[in-house]
């Protein structure tokens, strides 16, 4: 009894002591500009994202469109960066002087101007290999890399991944809406009738997924100017191995203000869980607005080229992945009125009984769309590079 008096008496006590945080920072309502992006040297694309920044409770992203961005060279030279999809701006083949430093122009089309500070261009060293380690739990993706010369002793890396994906079921029979004056009727068709084959266009898929944590190290506190890191855990079982997948890694080599950037958005963004966390710091970047220098500005630009380097790893690599589809299959009978009732929730599959002569279908399966159709998921278009 009296260990739970005390327990009520703490739970009382956390209780009364939280207040009401009002944050001093008080944010327009237009919020304050993000500037994402690299400028890449050589021939990969340089995509710059503008957005705006949002309330906690407001779960919506803002792009900032109809913008002026362009990439001005100390030099006087300019590359703009054409808006291709709200709120990214794009530029091709920069060809830039590496002897010269560069810097972000951006003009709002409130007529704000943006500017980063000059920067130079960095050199970012090859991608030794990209690695990966199979366990009970799942599969660890590893990135190795150095620098020979000594010259780059911060890095960032980023991903993207594609996975090939299998509808769990063919579908062999499509819905035909029965002609006037038959009103939201429908009756079951084979998908081809000629050749009685299933419809391929849904069945096989890419999904492509980027990644989204930020993923950065350094070499200044080790002996040798070498790195090898955890880059992406898949956990066993899922549907990215369960046929084919491929991860294309980008490195970036960093200024060392960018670097410590990056390590503060880091806290900020995944270390705020409790008290015990490493506290929100200012984030104070590059960039700049020129028309109203006590605006803030989030954002750090660097210049650097681009490594890439693509690996692919097949199920049959992987002993008891174990990947299994959360995908029922339910039979129903094949009648006008049974088929018009589900015919908008779900998609047929294939036949499910015959009539003993075998020229009629008695009964149906079907599944929900996500089961049958893998375009929900991913482009059923075969990426170029797909083996």
């Amino acid at each position: 009894m009296k260990k739970l008096i005390c327990f009520i008496l703490l739970t009382i006590a956390i209780v009364g002591c939280k207040e009401k945080y009002d944050s001093p920072v008080v944010s327009p309502t237009s919020g304050y500009l993000v500037v994402e992006g690299t400028i890449n040297v050589g021939n990969v694309t340089t995509e710059i994202v503008l957005k705006r920044t949002v309330k906690l409770d407001n779960p919506v992203i803002i792009y900032e469109s109809g913008a002026l961005v362009s990439v001005l060279g100390e030099d006087n030279s300019i590359y703009p960066l054409n808006e291709n999809g709200t709120g990214h701006y794009k530029g091709s083949n920069l060809t830039l002087n590496k002897a010269k430093k560069y810097k972000l122009h951006i003009q709002t089309k409130d007529s704000k101007v943006y500017e980063s500070d000059y920067v130079e261009i960095r050199n970012t060293p090859a991608i030794d290999s990209v690695s990966k380690k199979y366990n009970s739990t799942g599969l660890e993706l590893y990135v190795s890399t150095h620098d020979a010369t000594g010259s780059t002793k911060y890095y960032q890396w980023d991903y993207t991944e594609t996975w090939e994906y299998h509808s769990p079921y063919k579908q062999y029979l499509s819905y035909q809406q029965l002609p006037p004056p038959n009103i939201n009727k429908y009756t079951l068709v084979y998908f081809d009738p000629a050749l009685i084959s299933f419809n391929s266009a849904i069945f096989t898929c890419w999904p492509t997924e980027n990644s989204s944590a930020i993923i950065s190290g350094s070499t200044v506190t080790l002996s040798d100017n070498k790195i090898f890191l955890p880059i992406t855990f898949i956990t066993k079982g899922s549907v990215k191995l369960s046929q084919l997948y491929s991860i294309n890694t980008r490195q970036y080599s960093l200024s060392e203000g960018r670097y410590n950037y990056l390590q503060k958005m880091k806290k900020n963004t995944e270390g705020t869980g409790s008290v015990f966390d490493a506290q929100p710091s200012e984030l104070v970047g590059n960039i700049h607005c020129t028309t109203n220098a006590t605006e803030p500005v989030i954002g750090y630009i660097d210049i650097c080229n681009i490594q890439e380097k693509r690996i692919f790893i097949n199920n049959s690599e992987l002993p008891d992945w174990n990947y299994l589809a959360p995908c029922l299959q339910t039979e129903v009978k094949n009648s006008v009125d049974s088929i018009s009732f589900v015919h908008d929730r779900f998609l047929p599959t294939d036949v499910a009984k015959y009539s003993p002569t075998g020229l009629a279908v008695l009964s149906y399966f079907f599944s929900t769309p996500a089961c049958v159709d893998c375009t929900i998921w991913g482009t059923n278009k075969k990426p170029s590079y797909w083996p």
